[in-house]
């Protein structure tokens, strides 16, 4: 079941992701024409820019802990596969702390983030900083599926001896 809802809010941050980085060319591409073109620049663009970017990185780097493509790092040969199996723990240990303090502290800064309002187009700083405790559910989920079978790894490997 976690997998299915997972594979769904995957699909759901690629599709926001990439509607949020076209949005961002546009906006920049915008800026960069009405500035140096047009001589008369749009402060909006700058924001825009930057909350599209935001969200575009936090919601990528969810799908990164799903794909496991930013924390793994193989050190030793696969014949070591009872170490590379513990440090695989430790990495997933560690990777949760990350993951507390992005949806805990993220969810405060959030909130800190209702109180100001951006300068161009007037909006809570909230819809920037939500990106962050947005991102930490998500890869909580992610995290949690790939935990389950890194488990299950574990336990094949130790009902075979030592051999994965």
């Amino acid at each position: 079941m976690l997998t299915l809802v997972n594979r769904i809010l995957e699909r759901v941050f690629i599709f926001v992701s990439v509607v949020l980085l076209s949005v961002f060319t546009f906006v920049i591409f915008l800026q960069v024409l009405s500035r140096n073109y047009f001589h008369w620049p749009l402060l909006w663009t700058n924001e825009v820019a930057l909350a599209c970017f935001m969200w575009t990185v936090f919601l990528g780097s969810a799908v990164a802990v799903r794909q496991k493509k930013h924390y793994v790092v193989e050190v030793f040969p696969r014949k070591f596969a009872a170490l590379n199996l513990a440090l695989d723990a430790i990495a997933t240990v560690s990777i949760y702390v990350l993951i507390y303090v992005m949806i805990f502290h993220g969810y405060r800064f959030g909130k800190m983030g209702l109180k100001t309002f951006s300068t161009s187009i007037g909006i809570s700083q909230a819809y920037f900083f939500f990106a962050i405790p947005v991102s930490g559910v998500g890869m909580l989920l992610f995290h949690l599926e790939n935990t389950y079978h890194l488990v299950r790894t574990i336990a094949a490997y130790a009902r075979k001896g030592g051999s994965v």
